[in-house]
């Protein structure tokens, strides 16, 4: 780099600020749906909004771990 900087440190700070983004991006989705609209809730009985939210959960969490993998594995 032309500021003097070793360039694994800005490879590693750059995976760091991908994975960062990626979870709060994430958290914030997952939160809105979950809590603001009330759809990990269960309240009263198991709905399609729950069935919705909780697959939502389970799948889009996965593929987070998965990003994380594929980030930090290069």
């Amino acid at each position: 780099m032309s500021n003097g900087t070793e360039p694994e440190l800005g490879k590693t700070l750059s995976k760091l600020l991908r994975a960062i983004i990626a979870l709060v991006l994430w958290g914030i989705i997952t939160i809105f749906f979950g809590l603001y609209l009330e759809w990990a809730l269960i309240l009263g009985s198991f709905n399609t909004f729950n069935t919705l939210f909780y697959l939502w959960f389970v799948m889009s969490l996965s593929g987070l771990i998965y990003y994380f993998y594929r980030i930090w594995h290069k």
